[in-house]
């Protein structure tokens, strides 16, 4: 029998729902076939089946929470052995290893196999007094691998959090609510509201997407100190040059928008700013300069935000960022993006334009340091010599951490990226 695990897909992901079973119980499967389809925070995860065989049990049903380290499913492969029933106590050894978090396996996931914790919970010692020689273990908190990423983020010791869910599980909420002053100057608990459902209401449940949007923008604003700067550009140029791309026979294919030549120019800009592609590592008092340059786009879906990220941008043309830019966003906007397409961004753009708003406060993609908002181009009266004239305005908004980003230095990179987009000639020298 092969116990096929949920295995950890990547990001920190902990938990998923299952969508859409390709197979019940009694069916023969093959090796790569697609077996399962679930929602995770970010993606809809399309897991194979790792050996050929009869599929004898099934972990969880259509709509059913289930967790890293869970069985998925359970394929009769003609190795022997029975079934796994349900989970038994584990042997003390093996508890105070889970529970300090000793030991790495490898479970198949979406593509071949990936390296997974399996310190996923500890058992419960509910009706067991610990002996003091295992006193050390039971001290460890109770908590997923996304919450224990949370708490390294943010410097809190999870150990010391004390945790309001299930028998003392430490929630997100939990260490935002205990975050150290080593990492926030000042941390304020969110105050715990209850809020009435009497009356001509309707309680609608948050999305998996919306629930880690929340912990992101909170993790953001909570960690980085924001300042916002505004930048109006006359980019009649940029409509020009843009225009006559798109009546190139050539580039039929390819829908050019502004934001190819928008991509280039942060490029360019990064390039000549190193500390606007960075990370900063307060905890070691040091900025992590990259080298390579992957952009973030935020993309609109109709279950919310989604950054998917093209990578290497700086070895692309503007043919070549508005075809990867569309892929990508067809990808997301049909929840078929894969998680490699949604990591390692060094820096990252949200469109606001696209729905016609002017004007906005990015907040920053944490661990980056920056981004870029932009606004919807219109037509507007400006001075050029001694005469007003219409032309084409278009508002951008960069948003930096103050921490190690000064307003002279934002300024400065605002200023290139306008420079370059009232002459995008220059976009076009390497």
């Amino acid at each position: 029998m092969f116990d096929f695990k949920f295995s950890d897909v990547g990001e920190g992901l902990h938990e998923g729902v299952i969508l859409e079973w390709h197979f019940k119980e009694g069916d023969a499967v093959k090796e790569g076939q697609l077996l399962v389809v679930i929602e995770t925070d970010k993606v809809n995860a399309e897991l194979t089946a790792p050996v050929s065989g009869v599929i004898k049990k099934l972990g969880a049903q259509v709509g059913q929470l289930i967790h890293v380290g869970e069985t998925l499913v359970v394929i009769d492969d003609g190795t022997g052995g029975e079934a796994p029933q349900a989970e038994q106590p584990k042997a003390t050894e093996e508890v105070k290893k889970e529970a300090a978090g000793e030991g790495e396996e490898n479970e198949q996931g979406v593509i071949g196999e990936i390296e997974v914790s399996s310190a996923v919970m500890a058992s419960s010692n509910e009706g067991v007094t610990a002996t003091p020689a295992k006193a050390e273990a039971a001290q460890r908190a109770l908590a997923t691998p996304a919450a224990r990423k949370l708490a390294r983020d943010l410097g809190v010791d999870i150990n010391q959090v004390k945790g309001t869910g299930a028998h003392g599980r430490v929630m997100k909420e939990d260490i935002l609510a205990s975050s150290s002053p080593k990492t926030t100057t000042q941390t304020v608990a969110a105050p715990k509201v209850t809020i009435s459902t009497q009356g001509n209401v309707e309680v609608v449940p948050i999305t998996k997407l919306r629930k880690a949007i929340v912990s992101a923008m909170t993790r953001s604003k909570q960690i980085i100190p924001h300042t916002v700067l505004i930048q109006e550009l006359e980019v009649d140029q940029l409509v020009e040059l843009r225009q006559s791309v798109k009546n190139q026979e050539l580039y039929a294919d390819v829908k050019i928008t502004y934001m190819p030549f928008i991509m280039k120019a942060v490029v360019k800009a990064l390039q000549a700013f190193p500390i606007f592609n960075s990370s900063f590592d307060q905890e070691n008092d040091q900025v992590v300069l990259k080298k390579f340059y992957n952009l973030g786009m935020a993309v609109d879906t109709p279950d919310g935000l989604i950054v998917p990220v093209i990578k290497d941008a700086d070895h692309l043309s503007i043919v070549g960022l508005a075809r990867e830019t569309r892929r990508l966003a067809d990808l997301t906007r049909d929840r078929k993006v894969q998680l490699a397409d949604l990591k390692d961004a060094t820096f990252s753009i949200t469109n606001f334009g696209s729905i016609g708003v002017p004007f906005g406060t990015p907040i920053i993609n944490h661990p980056e340091v920056a981004i870029l908002g932009v606004g919807n181009i219109s037509r507007k009266p400006v001075v050029r010599g001694d005469q007003v004239v219409p032309g084409y305005v278009m508002p951008l908004s960069l948003a930096v951490d103050h921490r190690i980003i000064d307003g002279a230095d934002a300024g400065r990179f605002l200023n290139l990226v306008k420079q370059l987009l009232e002459n995008p000639s220059l976009l076009l020298i390497d």
